[in-house]
């Protein structure tokens, strides 16, 4: 069930609730993607359940209301799909599907994903970084995006996979192909679709000819109940990992370090005592959230604020709106080392909290560490970074950096 603490704001009557609600905010615009955070402080405060006029979806912003829909999957189902606009889920994946379903696919690959199984590769990860940043060698600037946050994460999900590296460039880019579906009404079958359904349909039939130690391997001998994962299932595994293995650690390391570059006396805290580096990860998570928002149903009537979600609605969970809410973190437009990280939702919460959020915080903390090492000062590049151009995920297409070398 929703949990909010009543006491933190007077409630509202429904006419007020009506009359607030009447403004108009576009969360699929490009100044909404841009710099979402004053429209959720408005949403937040006017408009805590708000009737989205494009589409139609309900949007919640305050943490307690995100916070109970992420906990009660039975009133916010995801088996509709996890896009802003409804899709379609067909229960054959973790994201889009409900208990007992949900709980038997995610078993599945839990273990590939353990804190423990995850630390094992971090010598693999410090080779990775530090091959990456030796390309860099002379440069005083340098695009952060295409030379360290999207190729780290893009190897890693590929070596984890199976997939050999003449092929990682490709494993990229429908990776962001499936990323901007998101944002459309429908996920066209176009060529980026046809050739991943081609590509992980060979490789699972080379699997069950001859099988591999990777994870590719694990989800064809996989079962649930006595029985193996018919075709759909491993497909959509295989897209969902993709997806998830490569997004979340790109995006959060390009917000990490667009905040960082404009905080020198943080940069010099952080390499002075790499102890407060998780914490600037997980303060990161809180601040710009690299997963915005996600969409679930509502399966009964849900009343509100004064405003009543019907059944079958959409309804949107804002991740980024409830990190910044005030009333669960002081100053939360204010990006701190010191505060209590442990209640943000970046990784969502409940049975869908992300089972790939061990290996991106150890891709960050690792990356982290390498770039401490090397440099000395960061400072936004020369040019502009540029954002994505999405609801869903927030981080960049481009982040010039400038640097100047020096000894940790």
């Amino acid at each position: 069930m929703l949990a909010h603490h009543t006491g933190r704001r007077q409630p509202v009557t429904l006419v007020e609730y009506a009359r607030r609600a009447a403004v108009k905010v576009d969360v699929f615009s490009p100044g909404f993607q841009q710099d979402p955070y004053p429209a959720y402080d408005w949403l937040r405060a006017e408009a805590p359940v708000y009737r989205e006029p494009k589409f139609g979806g309900y949007l919640l912003t305050r943490y307690d209301d995100v916070y109970g829909a992420l906990r009660d999957h039975e009133t916010f189902s995801s088996a509709d799909g996890v896009s802003p606009r409804a899709s379609g889920g067909g229960n054959m994946t973790i994201v889009t599907s409900d208990p007992p379903r949900h709980t038997h696919l995610r078993g599945l690959v839990n273990r590939a994903f353990t804190p423990r199984t995850v630390a094992a590769i971090r010598p693999r990860l410090e080779e990775i970084i530090s091959g990456l940043l030796a390309d860099l060698d002379g440069q005083d600037e340098f695009d952060l995006v295409s030379s360290v946050s999207i190729p780290l994460p893009v190897i890693v999900i590929a070596e984890l996979l199976g997939i050999p590296p003449e092929d990682r460039a490709t494993f990229k880019r429908w990776s962001d192909a499936l990323v901007g579906s998101f944002d459309k009404e429908y996920l066209a079958p176009g060529n980026e679709a046809a050739e991943m359904f081609t590509y992980f349909s060979q490789a699972y039939a080379a699997r069950r000819a001859e099988p591999r130690d990777d994870l590719l391997s694990a989800l064809v001998e996989a079962e649930i109940e006595g029985e193996r994962l018919n075709e759909i299932e491993l497909l959509s595994f295989a897209i969902i990992l993709l997806v998830a293995g490569n997004e979340t650690t790109t995006n959060l390391l390009g917000n990490l370090l667009n905040v960082l570059s404009t905080r020198p006396d943080t940069w010099a805290v952080l390499r002075a005592n790499r102890e407060l580096v998780p914490a600037a990860i997980e303060e990161l998570l809180r601040y710009d959230s690299p997963v915005q928002m996600l969409g679930r149903q509502a399966t009964r009537d849900v009343a509100l604020h004064g405003a009543v979600i019907p059944a079958g609605s959409r309804v949107l969970v804002s991740f980024a709106a409830a990190n910044r809410d005030s009333s669960e973190f002081p100053a939360a437009d204010s990006y701190q080392l010191d505060r209590d990280f442990s209640r943000h939702v970046a990784f969502g919460h409940g049975i869908h909290y992300c089972l790939g959020s061990p290996l991106a915080r150890l891709e960050a903390r690792v990356a982290m560490d390498a770039l401490l090492d090397r440099y000395a000062e960061i400072a936004p590049g020369n040019e502009p970074g540029h954002r994505l151009h999405s609801t869903v995920i927030r981080g960049f297409e481009s982040l010039p950096l400038s640097v100047r070398r020096g000894v940790a």
